[in-house]
């Protein structure tokens, strides 16, 4: 009797011991997650998306923890830990989603300015070309091309940031580009007024009539 009693304890604590383990810990899909989230940042989550990668980092942050913490119990349960896992894992694919949603906006944003600065460019450019030279204007003529060169330097500049994602430099070079450019087409114009009024000044009265 007591023999028997005894294997029935030995069984039932044995099955106690099976239970127990709970199944091995869901490594793979945490470090699937880990992997979902690290995506997410490479792709410029922390920058463009700071508040869902945030969400994504926390939940996966929960996840591990309770992973880690059912890893030390006798009796172990990831039910949890395996939900915590798939919520950080979708929140982390939301954050990547939002991320290339901002960048594509602001890419567009700063293409549009690039593309206006490049117009300002083109026609200083124009101007300058078409502008006389002489009569005591070559001094400004020189001035407003150095000038437009550092407009175009600028407007490289921000087609570079466009290419390595740093779209709010992109916008600062075009918009001072732009800016640059403008002011050297309104200098040429009073370059050839000037140039006008000095031919018109320096012109003998006959040569008028």
């Amino acid at each position: 009797m007591k023999m028997r009693v005894f294997s029935t304890l030995l069984a039932i604590a044995g099955l106690m011991l099976l239970v127990g383990c709970g199944g091995d810990p869901p490594t793979a899909d945490l470090n699937a997650a880990k992997q979902a989230l690290d995506e997410a940042r490479a792709a410029g989550a922390e920058k463009f998306a700071p508040s869902e990668y945030a969400a994504a980092q926390s939940v996966y942050n929960q996840a591990e923890s309770a992973v880690n913490t059912e890893k030390e119990k006798l009796f172990k349960n990831f039910d949890q830990a395996v939900q915590l896992i798939t919520d950080a894992k979708n929140k982390a694919g939301a954050a990547k989603s939002a991320t290339m949603m901002a960048k594509g906006k602001a890419q567009s944003a700063a293409e549009g300015v690039i593309s206006a600065a490049a117009s300002a460019v083109q026609k200083a450019q124009t101007s300058l070309e078409n502008a006389p030279s002489g009569k005591g204007t070559e001094g400004d003529i020189e001035q407003l091309r150095a000038d437009l060169n550092g407009a175009a330097a600028d407007l490289s500049a921000a087609r570079s940031a466009v290419a390595s994602e740093n779209f709010e430099t992109a916008n600062s070079k075009a918009a001072a580009a732009k800016q640059t450019a403008e002011q050297v087409d309104n200098g040429v114009q009073m370059a050839v007024q000037r140039y006008n009024e000095l031919v018109e000044k320096n012109t003998p009265w006959y040569e008028k009539i």
